[in-house]
């Protein structure tokens, strides 16, 4: 296991330690269980009684929190954003051997850089293209005509329809589901439902993460487009023809109807529901378990609308009440 000092972690973070700077420590551990061999973080007051109970060799923390802790110091200014640049030091990604496994299948005029790693039983359809130091796990399905950029990592059991194209630095989890068929019926006279065909694909740019079992539709017509940056959590539903602008985050089971489009930035918790064809601004968060029924148009506010459960009929009268309250505003 490495160990690094409290110097070449001060020198890594580019930022100033305090103590002793030989000090070696070999993992990163929660307050709670960090021991003799940690370093650890300390992030708010919410987390004063771990601090004073914690065992961890170094602590990284906010300058102006120096005076709560004696111990060997390094001074950030964000100590959780510390913590997950330290992640990769003392974790880095385990190195695949580059090569293509014997139980893959590649189809017509599939082009694999040399330097690629292809697990068993993936298999790439008719004119695929992989760029250098792209990892494809076992299991994995790729449709015709796909593209997969520089250092993507994706994992067992994904499965990426046709057309679908993937920027650089991307890493999808396992059995997330990219460029499948959107969720398109009509209605015919005889009230029979008929599939619209959807002849659309999806566009991951750069730096994209997918969680796992995450779903993005394939578009309608258009594309449903995934800007770069943006972090995707695990069970969220995509809708066809969505738009997702840079650098925004979708915690866990997040449901995104189709042709919605939302802005630059903006933090999305967890089971929150947008409906279909509304547009989000910039910098918006959205609570989660917050159901966002009409476009938002200012940008960097906080919207939230959770209440608590109620018996049924409650909840009628409640609810009631609420409609004759609202119609003081509207």
């Amino acid at each position: 296991m490495d160990s690094f000092s409290i110097y070449e972690i001060g020198k890594f973070l580019d930022c100033e330690i305090s103590g002793d700077a030989k000090i070696k420590v070999n993992k990163i551990s929660s307050l709670g269980n960090a021991d003799q061999n940690s370093v650890s973080f300390f992030s708010g007051d919410g987390y004063l009684d771990d601090l004073k109970n914690t065992k961890a060799k170094v602590l990284i923390l906010k300058k102006e929190d120096a005076k709560l802790w004696k111990g060997n110091s390094i001074y950030h200014p964000k100590p959780h954003l510390a913590f997950a640049l330290l992640s990769a030091l003392f974790k880095p990604r385990k190195k695949k051997k580059y090569g293509v496994d014997k139980l893959s299948f590649q189809g017509k005029n599939t082009i694999i850089a040399s330097d690629c790693f292809i697990g068993p039983f993936s298999v790439l359809m008719d004119n695929v293209k992989i760029d250098s130091g792209v990892i494809i796990e076992n299991n994995v399905s790729i449709g015709m005509n796909v593209s997969i950029g520089k250092n993507t990592y994706i994992h067992p059991n994904v499965t990426i329809g046709d057309d679908v194209k993937i920027g650089t630095n991307c890493e999808i989890f396992s059995s997330a589901s990219i460029g499948t068929d959107g969720f398109g019926y009509t209605e015919d006279d005889k009230g029979k439902w008929v599939k619209i065909p959807q002849s659309g694909s999806v566009i991951l740019q750069n730096n994209v993460d997918v969680g796992s079992n995450t779903v993005i539709d394939r578009g309608t017509i258009d594309n449903t487009i995934i800007n770069s940056g943006v972090k995707i959590d695990n069970q969220v539903q995509i809708g066809h023809n969505c738009f997702i602008d840079e650098d925004t985050v979708i915690a866990g089971c997040v449901g995104v109807a189709g042709s919605a489009s939302i802005g630059k930035k903006c933090k999305i918790g967890g089971a929150a529901m947008i409906l279909g064809h509304l547009s989000i601004a910039d910098n918006t968060t959205i609570s989660p378990g917050t159901m966002i029924t009409k476009s938002i148009k200012n940008a960097g506010k906080r919207y939230t609308s959770i209440t608590p459960f109620f018996e049924h009929d409650d909840w009628l009268k409640i609810a009631a009440k609420l409609k004759q309250f609202g119609k003081k505003y509207e």
